[in-house]
């Protein structure tokens, strides 16, 4: 079922991939050539700021939205729970590792008290929210191939060259650098779990969807970060 999910997602995540901006931050563009000029790390800031805020959100939401398609997963999926379970506490505080980062880089982390999300990572968040507690709590799942999944592919690279780029501390780019290593294992066991307990079509076809639609949210985050 793993690899039916990667072979069905494909599309979704080639479109992901191509986006200019994660072409450009994943590429050496962003450190090659030298020092960036005053202008050109002006902007590779504020996209990193603009990224780490938006991610402050849905990192928040994550381990409450696991949590509570935990509480509602049926008796004979318990494995299932269990996973989203233990990966809720896993999760839990993720988001004062984007706070740090923030605070080092000089943003006012007191903003994002009274500040909203983007629309596009609003309109994720209510995603999760709504797989998790009124559809099927097993799609929910698919958060997890999405976001870790990605994070896994580029977050130690973009960390790397956030802090070449910008000149920065490991301070600053903590949460890229840690998810980049734990989100390896994460993948793993989420294989494993789908292998073994996602059968029916209609888990599977509800698991599919909400991989689509997380791939095209996370997209829109990413373009809206970048945005000059």
């Amino acid at each position: 079922m793993y690899d039916r999910l990667e072979r069905d997602t494909g599309a979704e995540r080639k479109r992901f991939m191509e986006i200019p901006r994660v072409k450009m931050l994943l590429s050496s563009e962003a450190v090659d050539g030298g020092t960036p000029s005053p202008d050109e790390q002006g902007y590779l800031k504020s996209v990193y700021e603009r990224f780490l805020v938006e991610s402050y959100y849905h990192v928040r939401a994550a381990s409450k939205v696991y949590a509570l398609a935990g509480s509602r997963i049926s008796e004979s999926d318990e494995s299932i729970r269990e996973w989203l379970l233990e990966h809720a506490v896993d999760e839990y505080g993720h988001h004062n590792w984007v706070m740090d980062d923030l605070r080092t880089l000089g943003y006012d982390v007191t903003k994002l008290s009274t500040s909203k999300p983007s629309v596009p990572t609003d309109a994720l968040i209510a995603w999760m929210y709504y797989v998790a507690g009124v559809h099927n709590p097993v799609a929910i799942l698919a958060d997890s191939y999405v976001i870790e999944g990605l994070s896994q592919l580029f977050a130690a690279q973009l960390a790397n060259s956030m802090k070449s780029a910008l000149n920065v501390s490991d301070n600053a780019v903590t949460y890229l650098a840690r998810h980049g290593i734990a989100d390896q294992a994460h993948m793993g066991d989420l294989r494993d779990l789908i292998n073994a307990t996602v059968k029916g079509e209609r888990d599977y076809g509800d698991m599919l969807q909400c991989a689509k639609v997380e791939f095209a949210l996370y997209g829109q985050i990413i373009e809206f970060s970048a945005a000059a």
